[in-house]
Parts: structure tokens; sequence; C-alpha cells
């Protein structure tokens, strides 16, 4: 996960500006009856989440405002990049600003921030295994993008053992098994080297790099499709904020009350 920068400030605010202070709105932790169904959860993110979000640095230097307009555009920027991100080869990057003023609510605070964010998807492997019926059809029921031509008459079956990578080898066996996997390879020209020395009738004979596998008497059609390459811009993203004590809850509605969203991170009391 890309780095924030703003956990530094934030690891200031909670070590330095909020330590040995005196709080402000003091008032008894709820019960666990109290607290969400969900309760407790969290999402994982590392950033510190401030134990008293209602202190006062004695010197005043840094509010409860500040403090909780902080950590929400810290938690929203990783919360971000964990929600957009679905493998090792995508990498973004986002930056919240605070809308106005966090407003007090009840026992918590609502803050609404707006982002932007951009990133990459690095050039991959997309690599998926079908179980075949006997018809040559995918037991699972997916149907398979290939154009007229492409699929040999009568393939020809190459044993899963004649394969030396190991982790497609694994892909492969998982497939015959559930029938189907799929996996992201790091970019190379090996799987592609391996299906052009084939015959014919052992691969596709299209646009799309295949091949027909042997797995232990289980037919396999295993398709390897080069994806990536390219860059992402998110425009402008929304989001409200309801932050309490033990409970974050997030909504990305405008016509929506944050503290009807949904909890992002919870915590017991001490």
């Amino acid at each position: 996960m890309s780095s924030h920068p703003r956990r530094a400030v934030l690891a200031t605010l909670a070590s330095v500006g909020l330590a040995g202070c005196a709080s402000s709105d003091d008032s008894d932790p709820p019960s666990e009856d109290e607290l969400p169904a969900q309760c407790p959860t969290s999402a994982n993110l590392d950033v510190t989440w401030p134990r008293d979000i209602y202190t006062r640095s004695i010197k005043g230097f840094i509010t409860r405002y500040e403090s909780v307009a902080e950590f929400v555009k810290t938690y929203e920027e990783a919360y971000l990049v964990e929600e957009n991100t679905d493998h090792r080869f995508e990498s973004y990057s986002f930056s919240a600003e605070l809308d106005q003023t966090p407003n007090k609510l009840a026992d918590g605070f609502h803050v609404t921030v707006t982002s932007g964010g951009a990133g990459s998807v690095d050039i991959y492997l997309d690599v998926e295994a079908f179980e075949l019926g006997p018809d040559g059809v995918p037991k699972n029921g997916r149907e398979i993008d290939l154009d007229e031509g492409e699929v040999p008459d009568n393939p020809e079956y190459i044993p899963v053992d004649e394969i030396e990578d190991q982790t497609l080898q694994a892909v492969l066996k998982l497939a015959a098994d559930s029938g189907y996997k799929e996996y992201r390879a790091a970019h190379t020209t090996q799987y592609e080297e391996f299906i052009e020395d084939l015959p014919p009738n052992a691969s596709l004979n299209g646009r799309q790099k295949g091949v027909y596998i042997d797995v232990n008497g289980t037919p396999v059609l295993l398709i390897i499709d080069e994806t990536g390459g390219a860059a992402e811009d998110f425009g402008q993203i929304f989001a409200q904020y309801y932050v309490t004590e033990y409970v974050i809850r997030r909504t990305g509605e405008k016509d929506k009350s944050p503290r009807d969203g949904r909890v992002v991170e919870c915590r017991l009391p001490e």
C-alpha cells in the first residue's frame, strides 16, 4: 500500500498535541450493547486513531477540530487506496481535502472531505484455467470470448507434467478440481514461448493465447492474456464521516447522514 505523508503529522498530533491533556468533553464510555453489531472491526489501514478526540493541547496549538480533521483526511486517503486496489500490479495514491470545519454532533464529529486520486496498472498476465466438459465448453457455464476458427477441430491435450512452471501447474490442478482458477502473473514471455512451441492443434489459433492441458485425465483450457499498462484518474470523490471515540462511519452519499453510514472502524472501550 502506498505511504501516506499525513501519517507523520497524525502521529505528532497523537503523541505530542494530545498527550497528557485534560478532556473538554468527558463522558462515560458506551457499553458493548450500545455499540454497532460490527464492533470491534478494523480495516487495518495502519492509520493512528486518536484515543480521545476531544482533548486539546495545553498550549492551545492543536484543537480537537484540527485533530479529528487531520485524522479523517489521512484515513480517507488510506481507505481509498485499499478500496480501489484489487491486486499487486495496481498502484494508486489519493489526496483528501477538508470541505469545511468539522461539526460537533452528539458524541462525535461530522467531517466532510473531497479527494482526488490517480495511479497506474503495470502490464501483467491474466491467467485463466477452465475445466472443460465433453463438448469442449467450460463446465462452470462461463462463456469464453473466442473468434470463429480459433478452436482446433481435434484439440491435442498436453500432459500437465510437461509444464515446468510449478505455479502454473498448481493453477491448472486447482481448475481441474474446482472448474475454474484465475491467477495474475508478472509480465514474462515464458508462457507465450511455451505455447508457440506446441503443435498447432494443442493451442488456440487466433488472437488469444491458449493451450489445452490434460490434468491427470481432466481436460483444461488455459488462456493467457496480456493486460494492464494504463493510467487511471479517479476524478473527485466525496465522503462524509461521523467519528466518535469508539466508532467511525462513512458514506459517499451527499443526502445521507454520516451517522447512518457504514461502520468502517469500531473499537471497544478499554
